[in-house]
This record gives C-alpha cells, structure tokens and sequence, in this order.
C-alpha cells in the first residue's frame, strides 16, 4: 500500500518522458536493422523523442537489486505514459535495514533530457558524477522522507526517486533521506547502454 502511494508521487515528481525499448542482437552489426530478436517497446509516445533503450525492468538483473539492497520480490510497474514522453520504471522495496529503516525506490528510464531535468529540478538539484556520467542529487526538505537522483543517458535520463521509512516512532533525520542513493546508482549506472 505503501509502495503504491510511493509510486504516485514518485511518477508526477520525476514528470516523465517518453520510451521503448530496443535491444540490438549480438550477431546485428551496428549499422544494421534491428532483427527479430529486438525487443519491442513497452510504450511508445508520439513526440520525436529518442527511443529509450533501457528498461530498469527487464534490463537490471536480480542479483544487482540484492547487491543494492531491494527485494527483487518486490518489483511492480511504475510506468508513466505520456503522448509527448514516457518513463518506463519499476519500484522495489528495500530489505529491512538494522537501523530500522527501509526504503520504496523507483527507476524510471525516459527520454526527456538532462537539460529538461536540470532546468526542472534547479532549485534543488545538485550536480554529481555518477561512474563517469553527469547526475542530479535532488533533495527538497519541504518533502519529508523523500530524495530523488537523475542520470544522464544517451537517451535522456534513468532517475531514481527513493522514499525513507522508519520502524520507529518520530520523523526520518534528514540526513538519511539521500544516505545511499548514490551508491545505489552507481551500481546500477554499468547496465546503461552507452549510446553512440
């Protein structure tokens, strides 16, 4: 129930972009049309946008959501379909921390752009590096609980909004609402296509 709500808000924060996806097979030489083994896009807006080529659902495996701390168990659709963009995403609910935290995470894959982003998110966003790639670190204390993290991709961008929650009674410390975003970003940044 959480999560869903977390998916909501999530979704209208990040305020979308468009996608498909689109996976070349190994045997294709990169000048050559896709081949049947293409996967087909989800969704497909109506802009001129470029084709999202990363699915955090299809495209980030189990092991890589344990090693980040989400319960791979846990995925549902966080898609947001959009006529002039689209996001595909997934959310997850992190393992129970010791601390008594735990988190509701989704990854959206859309194809706005990271000037979009930037100019959307200028009065929070902090610019970062994540593996090599230009990233926002987005924090807004007038919404409790809640960080978000976007990356640059060939496409547009993968972005990362994250709500805290605690087993304990009182309020999250702001402190921890970002604590391991970055982290988690980076060890999911190696699975984005690299582009041309």
């Amino acid at each position: 129930m959480i999560r869903s709500a977390l998916c909501g808000v999530a979704v209208i924060a990040l305020l979308a972009a468009g996608c498909s996806t689109q996976a070349t097979s190994s045997e294709s030489a990169p000048t050559e049309l896709p081949t049947s083994t293409t996967r087909v896009p989800r969704h497909v807006d109506q802009s001129d946008r470029p084709q999202v080529i990363f699915d955090p659902c299809l495209d980030i495996p189990d092991s890589t959501l344990t090693a980040a701390g989400y319960e791979p168990q846990s995925e549902k659709n966080a898609d947001f379909k959009g006529g002039s963009y689209t996001f595909l995403g997934c959310s997850y609910d992190s393992f129970h921390k010791p601390e008594g935290f735990y988190y509701g995470m989704n990854v959206l894959s859309g194809n706005i752009t990271f000037a979009e982003e930037q100019e959307k998110k200028r009065d929070h966003g902090t610019p970062i590096d994540i593996n090599g790639r230009r990233a926002l670190l987005i924090f807004d204390s007038t919404v409790r609980d809640y960080c978000e993290l976007s990356v640059e991709t060939s496409y547009g961008v993968l972005g990362f909004t994250r709500s805290i929650f605690s087993d304990h009674a009182g309020p999250v410390p702001e402190t921890e609402w970002c604590t391991g975003l970055e982290e988690t970003a980076r060890i999911y940044e190696p699975f984005i296509p690299k582009g041309d």
